[in-house]
């Protein structure tokens, strides 16, 4: 399949966040497929203690339910309760190179108060598990998985970076530097285990 930027364009979701029935909050993330098999992949901060959470479905709410959670490495694999309609799942194939520095990678997210939006990039430091891009994220863009130019998955959003300035006493946020998440361990095989293993103990 020849890479086009409709794969994160496509596959993007808002995840909302309630509490006791009142909308707290939104990340990003994505819905993918492997055979019959759909999921979508998240930031694992996203989740609050008896949080719920929902994929907007262009305005229909579709149930995600926790089926793994990497709080180590801030992954988060969800179970929709129904199929998503108009949020389309991709193929899950994932870059599994230890090397990818200077690649071009792109997102798509719900950054802030923005509708969906896509952003390009490239990675200006890597290592096994996280990389950092050049790119353009905020509050909002976590959970968004990066793709890099042949479709293939690198990780998802996870942080920004922030720090102080000696003329502010305010920490300063750097939304042009995005910290990834690696996905390089999730493969399509530790999916489809992941997955599994849940349907067993459902």
């Amino acid at each position: 399949e020849v890479f086009s930027t409709k794969m994160p364009l496509k596959s993007s979701a808002k995840i909302l966040l309630f509490f006791d029935n009142e909308f707290v909050g939104h990340g990003s993330g994505n819905y993918f497929k492997i055979g019959g098999e759909r999921f979508v992949i998240t930031a694992a901060h996203l989740f609050m203690e008896e949080a719920a959470l929902y994929a907007d479905d262009k305005s229909t709410y579709v149930r995600l339910d926790l089926v793994y959670i990497d709080i180590d490495n801030d992954i988060a694999i969800l179970k929709p309760s129904g199929d998503l309609k108009n949020v389309k799942a991709v193929d899950y194939r994932i870059n599994t190179k230890k090397d990818i520095l200077g690649i071009s990678v792109v997102y798509s997210g719900y950054p802030a108060d923005m509708q969906k939006s896509i952003f390009n990039g490239m990675v200006s430091r890597c290592s096994d598990s996280a990389v950092a891009i050049q790119s353009f994220a905020l509050p909002g863009s976590s959970g968004s998985v990066v793709f890099d130019n042949s479709g293939r998955v690198v990780g998802l959003v996870s942080a920004l970076k922030v720090a102080a300035h000696g003329y502010s006493p305010y920490p300063q946020l750097y939304e042009t530097l995005v910290y990834v998440s690696r996905l390089n361990k999730y493969d399509r095989s530790a999916i489809k285990e992941i997955l599994r293993q849940w349907k067993n103990l459902k």
